[in-house]
């Protein structure tokens, strides 16, 4: 018989407006580097990553200054927020996107406040043991002209027509002349656009590099390359080349063409000679052409497959930066999908995205009604994120299977650790009473704060249950 070994703080209801508040659990791990193809912590942990993106007011940049009203409203998250996807989610990770316009509206001139605010949330969730990638976001190119991204001075030719919101024709701007003609003359380096990007993203690198709660830093989100994609190759090697001679220690991850999210399939052409890179492609097949109708969990799973052997190709890790869905009962069932080839794969991921009150409304939660700062937790959202998974292992990990009948996760693992413990993450949405665990079948004691068991296992075999 299974005795009790942990036990969680009691459930705490979930219909609110904001997130419940949080107990103090360990920091995360601030250092991560890919090696062989795998993400490893400072101790040699072999890392799993589990999150989501969160675009946040005050950071993703969609305003204007000129009198233009704003693309589309951006809600706020915080420390809490972390606390709440580590606790809820069992969540041990934040892409956090970031705005080339922000950070050098003027050329030349980097704002040292804006970055500074980036730091600060990430030390908040750091405090709850969730780790950021600070993501160089753009789509369609710039706020001016698209969605978000460049600085003004950065789109050449200049824009014909400066455009401002509601954000309600995006996909006609990702394929105007205006976005496509600034995107070839940025990858040609026209005007040295492309040197001065590559300069910023140097400086913010060694801004970030070693600050709590950093783990890395993104080139850029979905670049888009028409022709010439040996183009993304040069801008990958050239950025990535600047930010590690500012920030040697710095995780850096790159994106293959944005056509991928169509195609499914990247052609590594020349893979990037540096070391300790992460690739990190978006998984969407199929959503955005006609909202995955077919249901086919075989196309997820031959795209991921992709993924897997393109990452190998370059000698680095794979991240899925992004992969998604609406709300609804048939969106969830392709997060789910993917959830559970990222389970399979041991594949790390950050869902798209926390909270959206503009263009699709995807996310955790309601529009904000009748005032509200904040609408109401979606609770099959909550559900179908919320899984126990492998987040650190000491020693390598040769795979894991949740049931899902019983909540049971059981991890296999080869050259255990004598010393050092395992992280689990055990959310408390799954395990409101607590969990019980076996290691190779005895029942072992752990301690569990904030969403995650800490546990040391010699053994082959970590088994954890709920307590009933």
């Amino acid at each position: 018989m299974r005795r009790a070994c942990l036990l969680l703080p009691g459930c705490l209801a979930l219909a609110c407006s904001e997130p419940p508040p949080a107990t103090t659990p360990p920091a995360s791990s601030d250092a991560l580097t890919s090696t062989r193809g795998v993400l490893v912590d400072e101790l040699g942990r072999e890392l799993l990553l589990r999150g989501l993106n969160a675009r946040v007011e005050g950071v993703f940049d969609v305003t204007f200054d000129d009198g233009r009203a704003a693309l589309e409203t951006i809600p706020s998250f915080s420390g809490a927020d972390c606390a709440f996807i580590a606790e809820e989610l069992g969540m041990n990770h934040l892409r956090l996107p970031v705005n080339w316009s922000a950070i050098e509206p003027e050329r030349g001139v980097y704002q040292e406040a804006y970055v500074d605010r980036i730091l600060e949330l990430a030390a908040e969730c750091s405090e709850h043991g969730v780790a950021t990638l600070v993501d160089l976001h753009q789509d369609a190119f710039s706020k001016h002209i698209g969605e978000d991204g460049a600085p003004l001075w950065a789109i050449v030719p200049p824009p014909t027509e400066l455009l401002e919101g509601p954000l309600l024709d995006l996909e006609e701007r990702r394929t105007s002349a205006q976005v496509l003609d600034a995107f070839d003359s940025f990858f040609n380096d026209r005007e040295g656009v492309q040197t001065a990007y590559a300069d910023m993203a140097a400086w913010l690198a060694g801004r970030i590099a070693g600050q709590p709660g950093i783990i890395g830093l993104e080139l850029m989100n979905e670049p888009v390359v028409i022709v010439f994609e040996q183009r993304l190759d040069e801008f990958h090697e050239r950025v990535g080349q600047a930010t590690r001679q500012a920030a040697p220690d710095l995780t850096l991850f790159f994106e293959p063409n944005s056509l991928r999210n169509l195609t499914d399939s990247a052609e590594v052409r020349t893979p990037l000679p540096l070391q300790d890179i992460v690739y990190a492609p978006h998984l969407y097949v199929d959503v955005f052409e006609d909202g995955w109708a077919s249901e086919d969990e075989g196309k997820i799973a031959s795209s991921l497959e992709g993924a897997i052997a393109e990452a190998a190709q370059h000698s680095a890790a794979l991240y899925v930066g992004e992969f998604g869905h609406g709300p609804d009962p048939h969106g969830l069932k392709y997060v789910r999908a993917c959830l559970d080839l990222f389970d399979k794969h041991a594949v790390s991921s950050a869902w798209w995205l926390y909270e959206e009150v503009s263009q699709g409304s995807w996310g955790l939660y309601d529009p904000p009604a009748n005032g509200e700062t904040r609408g109401l937790l979606r609770e099959a959202v909550a559900d179908a994120l919320a899984r126990p998974y492998p987040a650190a292992i000491a020693g390598t990990l040769e795979g894991f299977e949740l049931d899902a009948m019983t909540r049971t996760l059981t991890v296999r693992i080869e050259g255990a650790s004598q010393d050092l413990s395992h992280t689990i993450a055990v959310p408390r949405r799954l395990y409101p009473a607590g969990v019980a665990v076996l290691c190779d079948g005895a029942s072992v004691a752990g301690e569990v704060s904030a969403g995650r068991l800490e546990v040391v296992c010699a053994g082959r075999t970590i088994e954890v249950s709920p307590l009933l």
